[in-house]
């Protein structure tokens, strides 16, 4: 069987969500249809991680990190003339869907990773016209990771019958003994009568995790005894221990720093908490806490609507809601029984859903279409 040759071009300098797709890509993609190529940034920190799971890599020195750049095109260009791709997937780096058409001889595929507010100029009616036309000339597929998404790229003239929405997905999480998990908590501190809820990502502003730090406040003045684990390194961190100081719950707030490994502190939660108000298209960590059958509380902002099924999975909330956080967190975690049942159905949508080898079936459906 002669393969379909895909490749994949990824700009990011550091491993963010675009780059765990794609690793989850590459763990299950289909080996006897397609080979897979992967060009990056030289300095990625992604390149020895993919190289370790057997992945083939180029790593470009011309490739910035950046989605536009006039002097990455025609070395891109001529990679693709000595690589000769049938496809070309592309992470952002509409420089390389440039160089992609130039070469004229694949088929030319762009996902999107982020939902963004789009600025006047993308949404005015000359903006959407240069949006239609760029989308038209440089692809002929665009996977649009949720809903959110797609209406964001439908508002900067993207056509939407040229988009197909598919959620991300990934590989479940181990699950921790009952020894390994006392043993956890017994290192945090955590005692054997208190819940715990908890925020896994990068420390920013529009992630929500000052709200989330009044909210187990609130949880905790109004009888729920519970720990807030924050994993995560950023700008912020210092500033959200002041508020934790500031509220008198500084023993209740858990920073565990950067984690190589997620597993085990989401394995020692009860609650999963998305609080973002910003740059939230689909959220890995989610779906990774929903692996292991974690009921999920979130804002209702971007992707986390179509990935929480609210009085089902877990409930959704207002952005910037302490109060009503804190609410939602209390009615979860104070009725057994409703507990338990948002935990099966949690479980049971990452298996019908989310796993990450429907993830790559969704997506080398694409292919063929194209």
């Amino acid at each position: 069987m002669v393969k379909t040759r895909v490749v994949h071009i990824i700009t990011d300098t550091n491993i963010g969500g675009a780059g765990k797709v794609l690793q989850n890509y590459l763990t299950h993609h289909d080996k006897h249809k397609y080979d897979v190529l992967v060009v990056l940034p030289k300095e990625s920190p992604l390149a020895d991680i993919l190289e370790n799971r057997g992945a083939s890599i180029i790593r470009f020195d011309k490739l910035a990190g950046k989605s536009m750049d006039f002097k990455s095109i025609f070395p891109m260009h001529a990679l693709f003339k000595r690589v000769k791709p049938d496809i070309v997937h592309t992470h952002a780096s509409l420089s390389s869907r440039i160089a992609a058409k130039l070469y004229g001889k694949c088929k030319i595929i762009y996902t999107r990773h982020c939902a963004y507010p789009p600025s006047a100029f993308m949404i005015s009616s000359f903006g959407r016209i240069v949006g239609r036309i760029v989308a038209k000339i440089f692809t002929d597929r665009v996977i649009a990771i949720s809903n959110a998404v797609k209406k964001n790229l439908t508002e900067t003239g993207v056509p939407k019958e040229m988009i197909t929405t598919m959620m991300n997905g990934v590989d479940p999480l181990q699950k921790l003994t009952d020894i390994e998990k006392s043993e956890l908590c017994a290192k945090y501190g955590i005692l054997e009568n208190e819940k715990t809820a908890g925020m896994i990502g990068r420390l920013e502003p529009v992630k929500g995790h000052e709200y989330f730090i009044r909210a187990v406040k609130k949880c905790n003045d109004n009888g729920l005894s519970i720990k807030g684990l924050i994993a995560g390194t950023g700008g912020i961190e210092e500033e959200l221990g002041c508020l934790a100081d500031e509220l008198g719950i500084r023993g209740k707030i858990i920073f565990t720093g950067f984690l190589d490994d997620v597993a085990p502190v989401v394995n020692i939660l009860d609650v999963f908490v998305n609080a973002s108000y910003g740059t939230e298209a689909s959220s890995l960590a989610m779906l990774e806490a929903m692996s292991l059958g974690k009921p999920v509380v979130a804002t209702d902002y971007g992707g986390n609507p179509y990935q929480v099924k609210s009085g089902k999975t877990g409930l959704l909330v207002p952005v910037k809601d302490a109060d009503i956080l804190s609410d939602a967190i209390i009615q979860i975690l104070s009725n057994s029984d409703t507990y338990k049942t948002f935990s099966a159905n949690t479980e049971l949508e990452y298996n019908q859903h989310y796993t990450a080898a429907i993830m790559a079936q969704n997506i080398e459906k694409v292919y063929k279409t194209v």
